[in-house]
């Protein structure tokens, strides 16, 4: 009986021993389930590790930005480096677009908006430099300045004004384009270079007048460099060409215009002498009331007074003036005035602008037409964009 209650005592025991066992395992795996999540869940002990180690990484290389920024924003103080009107003094990336308008190849950005004309140039210093007139003077490229035309419709010639008055030389027929009996490749240029300014929706302009480093004189020639830069002589005594009927291309603003782009080794990019329909685009960037023949008596397409040199004892240097330029385009109005492609009266060829001329009387205005005066600019044809550079007056001949 004794050796029966002994053996009961022994198995109660192991069962309580397996008992605590089993539920001593149970509490072990509870407790390792717990320890390995808090170490590998997702907000875990290595997580929180990881998020660390980020977290201090990006704030270095914020704190390394800021330090960056803090030193290229004193590098401006000091060195007076940046972009727009003075820079940010940091490498400048050539863009190949801007605002849609296509930067051609060969060429850089110089700096503008498309509302107020984009400016580039043909020298890589000038990138992003701006357009103040102040940074004008220290650029070293020929620089061009694009003229939107986004309505087909409105890319046509117009009167325009003389003295502030409306004019009627194209209503009446006077002034054409292209000239029916120009020469020989006349029509076929004309149809080019509309084609191109209707697919790339615009094309662009010498940002100054055509202008060289020589004083010109009425026996100068044609021979003299022609460079669109500020600073520099207006290339002034240069006929249309060399033919009294101007019908030929040679000898002359034509042949300067067409050759401008193989003299400076633009390959993107084809050039010619502005046409009286791209003068008018011009005018319609501006002013858009002159499409209508609406222009208040203070628009700078009716009355540009005060807005460009118009003194009687010589012609002054392109650029000149900060007051002379609108839409980062200088001279429209004053100097000398512009040969352009038109004809007039099947005896002479259409100038635009306002010129110096001799005991001139009457308001200042520039965007009417004159028979047999002078203005060169050529026009660079390419894939995507035009671009037009001027050559300046022969004060020979005077208009009508």
């Amino acid at each position: 009986m004794e050796k029966l209650k002994k053996f009961q005592r022994m198995s109660q025991e192991k069962g309580i021993t397996l008992v605590a066992l089993v539920i001593t395992i149970i509490i072990l795996i509870i407790l390792a389930t717990v320890a390995i999540n808090f170490a590998f869940g997702n907000n875990g002990l290595i997580q929180r590790a990881e998020d660390a180690r980020d977290y201090y990484a990006n704030d270095t290389s914020y704190t390394d930005e800021s330090i960056t920024n803090v030193e290229s924003y004193l590098d401006e103080i000091i060195n007076g480096v940046g972009s727009g009107n003075g820079g940010s003094g940091e490498e400048t990336e050539n863009p190949r677009e801007v605002e849609g308008v296509t930067i051609p190849d060969g060429f850089y950005y110089v700096g503008g908006s498309k509302a107020e004309g984009i400016v580039i140039s043909d020298e890589e210093a000038d990138l992003g430099k701006g357009t103040s007139h102040e940074v004008a003077q220290t650029l070293v490229g020929n620089q061009f300045v694009w003229i939107p035309v986004e309505d087909d419709g409105l890319f046509e010639r117009y009167d325009g004004y003389r003295n502030g008055s409306l004019q009627t030389y194209v209503s009446g027929g006077n002034a054409t384009e292209p000239y029916a009996n120009g020469y020989e490749n006349e029509e076929a240029e004309y149809n080019a270079m509309r084609a191109s300014v209707l697919e790339n929706n615009g094309f662009y302009v010498g940002r100054y007048e055509a202008g060289t480093t020589a004083a010109r004189s009425s026996s100068s020639g044609i021979t003299d460099p022609v460079v669109i830069k500020q600073g520099v002589n207006v290339y002034n005594y240069i006929g249309w060409s060399n033919s009294n009927d101007m019908t030929n291309e040679t000898g002359g603003a034509v042949e300067l215009s067409k050759n401008f782009d193989t003299v400076n080794g633009y390959t993107s990019v084809t050039s010619t002498l502005i046409y009286g329909i791209q003068w008018d685009a011009i005018m319609n960037f501006i002013d858009l009331a002159y499409a209508t023949g609406s222009c208040e008596e203070d628009s700078f397409v009716r009355d540009s007074s005060g807005k460009g040199w118009y003194s009687q004892s010589a012609p002054t240097t392109t650029g000149s003036n900060a007051d002379y330029a609108v839409k980062n385009i200088y001279d429209l109005g004053g100097n000398v005035i512009e040969w352009t492609m038109e004809e007039y009266s099947t005896n002479g060829r259409v100038s635009r602008g306002r010129w110096l001329r001799r005991f001139w009387l009457g308001s200042s205005s520039f965007c009417s037409l004159h028979q047999q005066s002078v203005r060169q600019q050529r026009s660079h044809w390419l894939p995507l964009v035009a671009i037009f550079v001027g050559l300046k007056v022969d004060r020979k001949n005077k208009c009508s």
